[in-house]
């Protein structure tokens, strides 16, 4: 009897063992994610229109029965663009609703910010929205669990400045960068241009949600700059060209990833007439083709006219690149192996960004860009893909 009992106890304990406990968000019929963005703060129509284009895909995937048999769903809470409430906000993602990852969170320091949190519980985020090279350093803390998608703001301005020097070796740069984790990053490119090529950078800097830049650019007019690099998201381009055309200015200016909207061009005016931004990915009105079936996608779904564009695009083409790594996580996925599955993409065509590449020494996904200049209030593609 006792050697019965024995073995009963220990089929017990093994079949104990063997049962894992429930995955966060997953269920037999759906998977469900975290997003943060800025609602109701300075950048609140992009936090309309960038999870707008993320469930455009969703909704495309879950028509076609899903992932594995499980529908995705998302949900999306508001930062207002401050790191104090991305952190608030990720907490309730994470802890009180179970999501299974988060995607997409809007800004450099937000991200940031909510490091600690994926450390502590394990938890993936997956295309942070923010181009900072930070995020796809390794040596940071939760860096095995952020998967970036987007060329780093420090290796963007060195491939503008790189561009400027060669068009004109005595051209007089000149950086308006926001101060805080964002510009630390192209701060950080900045620096290693002039290391590289004994050019002084002229910097002047703004704070998060700042609506005038009469000094900043007063300054560049006093500093000579014939070149200005403007690190910013959509509203400081348009304001700062403006600002410096009131004032008889007109230098060449350049724009990082995130101000290549062609709301710029179009708020901007001649002020903008010009202006160069360098972007990471297709644009949404080329013959690249996710950027064909994006547009097909808004026709069939009667997506407002307004909403089509870069950052709509950008919700759109990162949701690609989550759904291929909840593919490669298996019928029965847990944040390990989502992590695990998306360090298999090797060369990964999305359709949409040059070809992605993840493995367990490189999250980064892409490193390249190409530069798009306004011609007659147009965007138009002024170079192929510089690394």
């Amino acid at each position: 009897m006792k050697k019965i009992m024995s073995l009963i106890g220990i089929l017990l304990l093994f079949v104990a063992c063997g049962k894992q406990a429930p995955t966060p968000g997953i269920t037999d019929t759906e998977i469900l994610i975290g997003n943060i963005q800025d609602l109701s703060g300075p950048m609140k129509e992009l936090g309309a229109v960038l999870p707008a284009g993320s469930n455009l895909y969703f909704n495309y995937i879950n028509e076609q029965g899903g992932v594995h048999g499980r529908q995705i769903k998302m949900i999306v809470e508001d930062h207002q663009y401050n790191p104090q409430k991305a952190v608030v906000a990720a907490k309730k993602l994470i802890e009180k609703d179970q999501v299974f990852c988060l995607y997409n969170v809007i800004g450099t320091s937000p991200c940031e910010a909510i490091r600690p949190l994926l450390a502590e519980t394990g938890t993936p985020l997956i295309a942070p929205a923010t181009q900072s090279g930070s995020m796809s350093d390794l040596s940071r803390m939760a860096g095995d669990l952020i998967f970036h998608t987007d060329t780093g703001y420090d290796k963007q301005t060195n491939i503008l400045g790189d561009y400027i020097l060669n068009i004109d070796s005595n051209a007089k740069i000149g950086l308006i960068y926001q101060d805080d984790d964002y510009g630390a990053n192209v701060l950080k490119g900045a620096a290693e241009v002039e290391e590289r090529t004994g050019v002084s950078i002229q910097k002047e800097a703004y704070q998060r949600g700042a609506t005038d830049f009469a000094g900043q650019v007063g300054n560049l007019i006093k500093g000579g700059a014939t070149h200005v690099i403007i690190a910013g998201v959509v509203k400081e381009p348009i304001i700062v060209m403006k600002t410096a055309a009131a004032m008889g200015y007109a230098p060449q200016f350049y724009g990082t990833s995130p101000t290549m909207d062609h709301r710029v061009a179009l708020a901007a005016g001649p002020a903008g007439e010009g202006f160069i931004a360098a972007n990471f990915a297709y644009l949404w009105n080329s013959d690249a083709p996710e950027a064909v079936h994006y547009r097909e996608l808004c026709a069939k779904n009667e997506v407002p006219e307004a909403y089509m564009g870069m950052y709509h695009f950008y919700g759109y083409i990162t949701a690609k690149v989550l759904v291929e790594g909840l593919k490669r996580a298996g019928k029965n996925p847990t944040r390990q192996r989502l992590v695990n599955g998306l360090e298999t993409l090797k060369k990964w065509d999305s359709g949409a960004f040059p070809p992605i590449t993840y493995n367990s020494k490189d999250h980064a996904g892409n490193e390249s860009v190409i530069l798009v200049q306004v011609n007659e209030g147009v965007q138009t593609v002024i170079s192929d893909w510089i690394d």
